[in-house]
């Protein structure tokens, strides 16, 4: 799409329903529809009485001849017709207004006699436009210069001078007037007391510019936590890579446009995001942000599905109480609410099995700070009472990194059967651990996350063996995971990690199943209404968004069925190597006493 000359584009939409009755806008008032872009929304209507798929980017002028860059997309009588523009652009490479007409006509293949009769200029006058052209397209040929006007989308609608010689092209065919359609039956129009069919598009002869399908990402390949977003980026792209090998959506290629940003500043989420709304991306994706609920707001006004992973019960609870807002979003796991429950649960397990010697029945939560988060930690006091536990030390909103190395320390004193170190963060993690280990005392450690991340067993080393830690989406030990892992060691030359590079791969093979179900990737509404049916069993799991809150279910804390869940895993690592240990059926290995145990 053409740049803007003030900066980022602000896209408008209108969507007209398969009787080509106006169903919704985005960004301009409903009565400009009927007024000053009623011939756009013409060129539209007739798109949507065309039989078949068809997309179509293009130039327009309005009535004082300022240009709208516009994009319509439609599957036929049967579905919707997107109609999407953005203003104030600048034709690339220069392109003049007048050059632009002289461009759209050679498509045509129309000679400069014929192109300067249209126009009312001089043939001379036509000969230096065309000479023009091929110097800034860089082409030697007219054929070149058309082939280019299609591939780049350097049209302009309606045809300049009629559609006259351009019946075969899906351009004459937008550009040419005809009757208002019958309210009742559309499809048809009457002339000379008979019913006549519409008319269907052209078997052969005309050329439709797609543009693909954009899959907007914000994913932060800066900074603290790059690490982590370059992995949900070269997961993105391995699953982008092998649809488009396959044959992309109907013909239509996917492509990766991500965002970098700061994940802990609202300037910098926001900005991300409104970014992304401004390319008029077809569906948006995240990791875990700060300030979660400003992409919320963002992607509740782009209407795009939005599909994210930052844990949040919060951010579950809007679209739960809001769907008529929020109902394009979806948190593709469970929530943080899971993760004290799950500690106990564990913990218990472990004990119960003989695995965990009854030492002492002492738990500890060591939480930092993370805005909106919440690990459920009041269910947590109510179930390790349940299972014979005492949760007797809690230190909250925990930053920095000597608040974190005190915390290590004061853990090693207390002594507690297990700790839950309630942090996202490799560097905060690794604080802890190595102020703990300095004189440790025999408790499980066990962590949040962190650990998937291939940093940190680099920054520990040695000096991980023997930890726990667990995820509310991990990848699984299973053929469908390692045969994940084996590709995406192929394409990146690097080993994933055990939890986001997974979620990543598997959002985009859950988003191409809902293009491909939906009417359109365009119909936002029937992208959505897609997602939440049916399962999709992924490297990560079982997907399921059926309920109010449109959030992946958890095993076993939440549902005893893992065919409709994710399993809420727990891994420990041994000899360098991420196992599971809970819970079954996907436990892979037995726990081991950490080598730091000292009765």
């Amino acid at each position: 799409m053409p740049a803007d000359a003030s900066g980022p584009h602000v896209v408008r939409e209108i969507v007209l329903d398969h009787e080509g009755v106006l169903s919704s806008v985005r960004g301009v008032d409903a009565d400009d529809a009927t007024g000053n872009l009623a011939d756009l929304v013409a060129i539209a209507r007739r798109a949507g009485r065309l039989a078949g798929q068809h997309e179509l980017s293009f130039y327009w002028r309005d009535g004082e001849g300022v240009p709208l860059f516009c994009t319509i997309r439609t599957l036929g009588h049967e579905s919707r017709t997107s109609l999407s523009w953005t203003s104030q652009v600048m034709v690339p490479y220069g392109i003049t207004p007048r050059e632009l007409d002289v461009l759209t006509l050679l498509v045509g293949g129309l000679s400069n006699n014929a192109i300067a009769e249209r126009l009312w200029t001089s043939a001379r006058t036509v000969t230096t436009h065309v000479e023009r052209i091929l110097a800034k397209l860089d082409v030697r040929s007219r054929a070149g210069a058309a082939a280019v006007a299609i591939e780049e989308s350097l049209l302009v609608l309606p045809v300049p001078g009629g559609p006259k010689g351009f019946e075969r092209l899906l351009i004459g065919l937008l550009s040419t007037p005809e009757e208002e359609a019958d309210p009742v039956q559309p499809w048809r129009r009457h002339g000379l007391g008979r019913t006549v069919a519409r008319p269907a598009a052209p078997a052969t002869g005309r050329r439709s510019v797609r543009r693909p399908i954009l899959l907007g990402s914000a994913f932060p390949v800066t900074g603290k936590v790059a690490e982590d977003g370059k992995e949900m980026v070269r997961a993105s792209q391995l699953a982008i890579d092998e649809l488009n090998v396959q044959g992309g959506i109907a013909g239509r290629p996917v492509e990766l446009v991500n965002v970098d940003l700061d994940i802990r500043d609202a300037a910098s989420i926001s900005h991300a995001f409104e970014d992304l709304a401004g390319q008029d991306v077809d569906a948006m994706v995240s990791g875990y942000l700060g300030d979660q609920e400003l992409a919320h707001e963002i992607a509740a006004e782009h209407r795009a599905p939005y599909l994210h992973a930052a844990t949040l019960d919060s951010m579950v609870r809007m679209v739960e109480e809001n769907p008529s807002r929020y109902g394009n979003i979806f948190q593709i796991c469970p929530s943080d609410t899971h993760y004290g429950p799950g500690f106990v649960d564990a913990l218990s397990h472990l004990r119960d099995s003989g695995q965990l010697p009854r030492r002492s029945k002492s738990l500890a939560v060591v939480r930092g700070r993370w805005k909106l988060g919440d690990l459920g930690l009041d269910e947590s006091v109510a179930r390790a009472e349940r299972d014979g536990w005492e949760l007797d030390y809690i230190a909250d909103d925990v930053s920095g990194d000597e608040a974190w190395a005190e915390q290590g320390r004061r853990i090693a004193s207390r002594a507690p059967a297990a700790v839950l170190v309630g942090t996202y963060f490799v560097d905060e993690t690794v604080t802890f651990l190595r102020s703990f280990l300095a004189a440790p005392s025999p408790t499980v450690v066990y962590s949040l996350y962190a650990p998937s991340i291939p940093r940190f067993r680099v920054e520990m080393g040695p000096q991980a063996e023997g930890l726990l830690w667990a995820t509310t989406t991990g990848t699984y030990s299973d053929r469908l995971a390692r045969s994940f892992g084996d590709r995406y060691r192929d394409a990146w030359a690097v080993s994933p990690g055990r939890s986001h590079a997974g979620i990543a791969y598997d959002r985009v093979r859950i988003l191409a199943n809902a293009w491909a179900a939906a009417d359109s990737p365009r119909d936002f509404d029937s992208v959505a209404q897609s997602l939440r049916q049916g399962v999709h069993r992924g490297v990560n799991g079982a997907y399921s968004f059926s309920g109010a809150g449109q959030s992946a279910l958890a095993y076993p804390l939440v549902t005893a069925d893992p065919s409709i869940s994710m399993a809420h895993l727990v891994f420990q690592i041994q000899d360098n190597r991420q196992r599971i240990v809970h819970p079954s059926p996907y436990t892979e290995a037995t726990f081991r006493m950490p080598p730091w145990w000292r009765d």
